[in-house]
């Protein structure tokens, strides 16, 4: 092999192990193992807290709901962070506090929320940089913070 083939080699080698992306893992969920040891109308908000942690996230809408949220996310360049995996445990509470409902969710169980455009009017006056840099000078009195 020419010494112009092995520098080739080598050249494509690097330029393909440097295009890994890296991963930020956001949240944690619980192990399978710990998860599967809550039995539904058994153990109560304690024993959950005590087998797996405080939630993520807790709602009060209809029913206590724990949400335990993890998801791993790619940026490449300057481009935002893209999802490529969550994983949400929930763990729904009856009214007595004893676990009523086990869930797993994962990114393919989502529902993409379309966000509205439009923006809030405002009313005041708008400044500009130097009205809001010179603005206060003359406004608080000159004996402010002075014992009488």
């Amino acid at each position: 092999m020419s010494k112009i083939s092995l520098f080739f080699c080598a050249f494509c080698w690097l330029c393909l192990t440097a295009c890994n992306l890296p991963t930020n893992q956001v949240g944690d969920t619980p192990s399978d193992t710990r998860l599967h040891a809550i039995k539904t109308g058994k153990h109560t908000k304690e024993d959950v807290t005590r087998l797996i942690g405080s939630p993520t996230s807790i709602t009060l809408f209809e029913k206590e709901t724990w949400l335990y949220i993890a998801s791993k996310e790619q940026q490449r360049a300057f481009l935002p962070p893209e999802e490529i995996e969550r994983n949400v445990d929930v763990i729904t509470f009856n009214k007595d506090g004893v676990v009523e409902k086990i869930q797993e969710l994962t990114l393919a169980d989502g529902i993409e929320i379309p966000y509205d455009k439009d923006e809030t009017e405002t009313y005041g006056k708008d400044l500009s940089m130097w009205e809001e840099m010179i603005g206060n000078f003359g406004r608080f009195p000159a004996n402010r913070g002075q014992s009488r």
